[in-house]
């Protein structure tokens, strides 16, 4: 298949912000076409749940990554000492590398005997991107790392991107990384345009809305018991309900309509929607980390610089939840609301 690169990141940035460093730009361009390449990734959704899987593993850099803590505290966390076949012993830690966050000796061996290369003896292998790559292609095709592939819930009678996480990591975060998917793929049919030699022509898929100007903000449901129905219009069975009060995100728009991915994957009408009001600031600290959640706790997955203007769409216990220019929790003291430029 072929992307066009302009289209993608265009819609790409409405849904999801826009990515700020142009190491990690060109890094998702050279994922993208490592997918362009790839025989076999004839299925759209596969490629989108793949993109989903790095999003949230690599934390939205788009680069193969060392996993932040490397290990503390876990059982694969502790060193191992391996020969090879001349008698020379390494000694390393298996820790999560790479854009699936490979983890384990076994399966650093396992998946350098299927590649050909020295993955056990040379885990930093992993963070080359065509490396890292293969691990991801060959891994969540066959179901390498779990017993369970993309297969067994993307094919042509399902498309379950909830328990596709079950390709790499149990449920954890299921929900969040299906939302990620159902965007990726709307994304992703509104840029492909065509297939490459070699390549089969994609399957036919019930037709997608493109993200619009405006997708990718969260709502708050105003109806006592929204219907959330398996299309966009009242014709469509209702596949569940959200009660009044709870905040959904919507990745898509169409006649009115709009298509949220949690806490119940569906469409439902947007007059029963009312946009949760956002806040801008001005960083004040030199460099300030962006944590995964609202205490510091957790793991910083990004920084934003003394002067940065960000968007705050909730506030717990002293922090804020930002959206843009990158998403995650700050902490509320060192910002200070912004002031509107005058025209």
């Amino acid at each position: 298949m072929k992307i066009d690169r302009q289209t993608f990141f265009a819609a790409y940035e409405a849904a999801f912000g826009a990515i700020t460093k142009p190491e990690r730009k060109a890094g998702f361009d050279k994922l993208l076409g490592a997918a362009e390449s790839d025989p076999h990734i004839t299925d759209i959704r596969w490629l989108a749940y793949m993109l989903a899987t790095v999003k949230h593993e690599c934390a939205d850099r788009w680069l193969p990554i060392e996993e932040f803590s490397k290990g503390k505290g876990l059982k694969y966390g502790v060193p191992v000492t391996v020969t090879d076949a001349g008698g020379n012993a390494f000694t390393n830690v298996y820790y999560g590398r790479g854009y699936v966050q490979l983890t384990w000796d076994w399966n650093y061996k396992a998946m350098g005997e299927k590649l050909g290369n020295r993955l056990l003896y040379q885990p930093e292998l992993a963070l080359d991107p065509v490396v890292a790559y293969q691990i991801m292609s060959l891994g969540m095709r066959n179901g390498s790392f779990t017993g369970k592939g993309l297969s067994k819930y993307i094919n042509d009678e399902q498309c379950d991107y909830v328990n596709a996480r079950r390709i790499i990591n149990g449920t954890d975060k299921a929900q969040t990384i299906a939302g990620y998917a159902a965007r990726l793929e709307a994304i992703l049919r509104a840029s492909v345009i065509a297939a490459t030699d070699g390549v089969p022509v994609i399957p036919p898929q019930p037709a997608t809305p493109a993200p619009v100007a405006g997708t990718g903000e969260r709502f708050t449901v105003t109806a006592s018991a929204l219907n959330v129905r398996g299309g966009p219009d009242t014709s469509n069975a209702a596949v569940g309900t959200v009660r009044e009060g709870t905040v959904v995100t919507a990745v898509a728009e169409q006649n009115g309509w709009r298509q949220i991915t949690a806490p119940v994957a569906g469409w439902v009408s947007g007059q029963y929607l009312q946009p949760v009001p956002t806040a801008q600031f001005t960083v004040t600290a030199e460099s300030l980390n962006v944590r995964s959640g609202p205490d510091k706790a957790n793991a910083a997955i990004d920084t934003v610089s003394k002067g940065t203007v960000v968007t705050a769409v909730a506030e717990q216990n002293g922090w804020r939840e930002i959206t843009a220019p990158v998403a995650g929790w700050v902490s509320a003291q060192y910002l200070q609301a912004a002031v509107p430029a005058h025209a």
